[in-house]
């Protein structure tokens, strides 16, 4: 099967290897690239903090890129969305890892239930952060009166490949499935000039999305061949295939 993969690197090249590990063959349009703020996150480290949530392991990426790091950083509590992000705060030596279930909300919450941890202005939890992104988490912090410093890590460029470039990725044969991971890749995917100047490139493709929202950035053609995962994780969803 022919599998468009539209996330970012090296994310992507990730996904490619798990697809060829299950006789796939992976297409890599990689339609964003992280930007690391270093500095700002730099800065960020050296006020006191509570603890540390993550919802995407690109903050970890960034953080991991800080010249001179301070390691007491790794003895706060990490909280993190998914089993894939938790597993990069681990490997990056964050000793006390919490994962929050598959979104922010939930993440949010079970903050929310750490009675042990004393959050206040002072010694606020750090959210390292990137952009654009969903306000789930935010909203619910603040609904739960947890203070919070919001720290912008890292930001996703819109990447848009040539209509040469995506011709060459996706070469004469149809393309079975395309993997749809955010609402924003989604988006760039159907703006691509060469899919809006021919769109049966993709007419019997099954778009895979991770969530319900993604779909909903889906232009209306191709909504019918949608399929939502039943779990927000990769493995949920390359089940689809």
């Amino acid at each position: 099967m022919r599998v468009l993969v539209t996330r970012p690197e090296p994310a992507a090249s990730r996904t490619a290897a798990e697809l060829r590990r299950r006789g796939h063959e992976p297409l890599l349009l990689p339609l964003a690239v992280a930007e690391h703020d270093v500095e700002t996150l730099a800065a960020a480290l050296a006020r006191p903090h509570a603890a540390i949530a993550v919802t995407s392991a690109e903050a970890l990426r960034a953080l991991e890129a800080v010249p001179d790091m301070p390691t007491s950083i790794l003895d706060l509590p990490c909280f993190a969305v998914g089993e894939s992000t938790a597993h990069a705060a681990w490997t990056l030596g964050f000793r006390k890892v919490s994962v929050g279930g598959n979104d922010g909300t939930a993440l949010a919450r079970i903050i929310g239930d750490q009675k042990d941890i004393g959050f206040s202005p002072d010694r606020s939890l750090l959210y390292l952060a990137g952009k654009p992104r969903a306000s789930g988490f935010e909203t619910e912090l603040a609904a739960l009166h947890i203070p919070v410093e919001i720290c912008e890590c890292y930001r996703m460029r819109a990447l848009a490949p040539s209509p040469s470039e995506t011709e060459r990725i996706i070469g004469e044969d149809s393309v079975d499935a395309v993997l749809l991971y955010s609402s924003e890749s989604s988006r760039r995917l159907f703006d691509l000039p060469v899919l809006k100047s021919d769109a049966a490139t993709l007419s019997s493709t099954r778009f895979l999305c991770l969530s319900e929202k993604i779909v909903a950035a889906v232009p209306e053609p191709f909504r019918s061949s949608c399929q939502v995962a039943p779990a927000p994780t990769e493995a949920s969803l390359l089940s689809l295939l």
